[in-house]
């Protein structure tokens, strides 16, 4: 064959073998990090050498340093740890085991001991504890019931009602440094090497979060400008990863270390975060960006949840465990924040892991949080608080309320009660689980005192029979304001007896003399209602700025005898108002004011013979 031909034929066959091995690499799938071997906790040693991983600083580099087994103890129950010495150049140049370290891998001759979880308090900086591998491997065979729900459920049910949607929250918002003031409690001698993170929580807020959460331990926030979701992510043992309850504007989280990874599970932390055990949590990846040396006694990692990367789903004493590429289900919140006199307002938005126990209290810590941000003071105010959750959990798909509240200091620790005890409604729901598919919070707040106290009722008529309509006029004295005369109708009983009816005239936050009664055990409460009826009790409850007319005088359980007796006359009084071309209507005794009425008044029919 002639050379040429020959070199011919040679390049042509050598480019049908690259696009050959081409081919070939792309149809072979993507390996996936499958788990190393591991080295049992039986087999370990005192003296026994290895490495453990993780992320130090900003370059996102994973290193390594020296670990030396010292010794092992085993409680029996499966309460067996490991007690490690660390050195090498890269915790000389930290300063120690730090926070946020939790979760660094441990290997020795290449098998995988377990995951760095705690120092001892009471021994340098260097000395710590290991949780086994094998432990940490349980947590992949649990049950997972909570698994059925979906990231976008929520986010495809809010764009149904064209409302927008957090999708980027390119900007993260930080709060002011918070000092860490408390121990973890479990041990005085053994710390775990994690703390809470929280963002855009200010002082009132993260005072707030401690109090209903009995958060002890908060880090320094880290502003991380990557946020959002992430579909494609990978982790390898030793990354840094973050587990979040709360995203956007606020969060709530923490940041560790990546201790294994198979496929799309992954394990972490070595220890737990809340301790929720099959739990519906952010996984996030992370960003550090430094360190502070454990030579102070408060060595942390400086670093920040970033994207949604997946779902943590079990959150247990060995540590954490999730999967990439699956999401939680959420709940999304919008508080809006009106100053009235300034004519300004602030939109929030945030996003809560969906978990029946934390969204009514990380709901109300997100609205008291943003009013405390937009007011900057704890001055007296009044503000104005409408809300409205998105939820299957009652008929129309709406669990709406509006209401007025005062407080000579802080009205936020009051005016988000009611958001508080609505979300903790549908969270109850005894027969099934209720979706939420969104919580809109409206706040508009003055520095003006808006109270009022009730000076005078007066009836247009004293003598009344069961069924007639009175008109009580209402005499009020704002505060540092002329009075004012409102009108409340009010339809008397068909039940009512022949004689004096004592009516009271109170504001809807004022609890009656028949409740107060009930509240103090002397009146039998009904205790039994159902589901359905305690929703609707709430969206009846009165409001602080209405003018309530109620019965007065004692509420005590009536016999057979008088049920029957005033059933009867029921009966009458209806008979007589069709024969007189009339249909009895009760009318709603209750009346919106521009103010919160702040006391009771009291006034008398003669209700005539039937």
């Amino acid at each position: 064959m002639h050379p040429g031909m020959e070199l011919k034929v040679l390049q042509r066959f050598f480019v049908k073998l690259f696009l050959v091995v081409l081919l070939i690499i792309f149809l072979i799938p993507h390996a996936t990090l499958a788990m190393p071997e591991i080295l049992p906790f039986e087999q370990l040693k005192s003296g026994m050498k290895g490495k453990a991983y993780t992320v130090v600083d900003g370059s996102g580099k994973i290193e390594n340093f020296d670990v030396e087994i010292i010794g092992v103890t085993d409680e029996g129950k499966g309460s067996r740890t490991i007690l490690a010495k660390a050195s090498g150049e890269v915790v000389q140049r930290t300063g120690g085991i730090l926070q946020g370290m939790s979760g660094s891998p441990v290997y020795i001759d290449g098998k995988l001991v377990g995951a760095l979880a705690a120092i001892l308090k009471e021994m340098d900086p260097y000395s710590v504890l290991i949780t086994p591998i094998e432990k940490m491997l349980e947590l992949w065979q649990l049950p997972d019931p909570k698994a059925q729900v979906n990231y976008f459920k929520a986010a495809k049910e809010k764009n149904k009602s064209n409302e927008p949607e957090n999708k980027d929250d390119s900007t993260e918002t930080t709060a002011e440094p918070v000092e860490d003031t408390a121990e973890v409690e479990e041990s005085p001698e053994v710390e775990k090497l994690d703390a809470f993170y929280l963002s855009g929580f200010d002082a009132n807020g993260v005072n707030f979060l401690q109090r209903e959460l009995g958060l002890k331990k908060i880090q320094s926030p880290v502003k991380t400008i990557e946020r959002g979701l992430k579909f494609d992510a990978t982790l390898e043992p030793g990354s840094a990863l973050g587990v979040a309850i709360i995203y956007g504007d606020f969060s709530l989280g923490a940041t560790g270390t990546v201790t294994a990874v198979d496929g799309k599970k992954i394990l972490a932390f070595g220890h737990s975060f809340t301790h929720g055990g099959n739990v519906n949590y952010f996984m996030t990846d992370a960003s550090v960006i430094g360190s502070v040396s454990g030579h102070t006694g408060n060595g942390v990692k400086l670093a920040g949840i970033g994207h949604i990367i997946g779902r943590v789903n079990q959150d247990r004493d060995s540590g954490i465990a999730g999967i990439l590429g699956t999401f939680p289900a959420v709940v999304p919140i919008t508080v809006t924040v009106k100053d009235t006199a300034l004519d300004k307002q602030e939109t929030f938005n945030a996003t809560i892991a969906y978990n029946e126990t934390l969204v009514p209290k990380l709901g109300a810590a997100i609205a008291y949080t943003a009013l405390s941000r937009m007011t900057d003071t704890l001055a007296e105010s009044t503000v104005d608080v409408d809300f409205n959750i998105k939820t299957n959990a009652v008929d129309g798909g709406s669990l709406a309320r509006k209401n007025m509240f005062y407080n000579a200091s802080d009205v936020g620790q009051v005016a988000i009660l009611e958001l508080m005890q609505a979300l903790n409604l549908v969270c109850s729901n005894t027969k099934e689980e209720s979706d939420i598919f969104g919580v809109d919070v409206n706040i508009s707040f003055d520095m003006d005192r808006r109270t009022a106290s009730i000076v005078s009722v007066t009836p247009d008529k004293k003598k009344v029979k069961p069924g007639e309509t009175v008109n009580l006029t209402v005499e009020l004295q704002p505060y540092r304001k002329p009075t004012e005369k409102v009108v409340i109708p009010y339809t008397v009983p068909l039940t009512a007896h022949q004689g004096n009816l004592a009516l009271e005239v109170h504001g809807g936050a004022l609890v009656p003399v028949n409740q107060a009664m009930a509240n103090a055990g002397l009146v039998t409460a009904d205790s039994n209602k159902s589901y359905e009826d305690k929703i609707k009790d709430f969206l009846k409850t009165g409001k602080n700025n209405q003018l309530v007319v109620e019965v007065g005088g004692s509420n005590e359980p009536k016999t057979d005898k008088q049920i029957r007796k005033e059933i009867a006359q029921a009966k009458r009084v209806q008979a007589r108002l069709k024969k007189e071309g009339k249909t009895p209507q009760k009318v709603d005794s209750k009346v919106d004011t521009n103010y919160i009425i702040d006391n009771v008044m009291r006034t008398t029919l003669n209700v005539e013979k039937v």
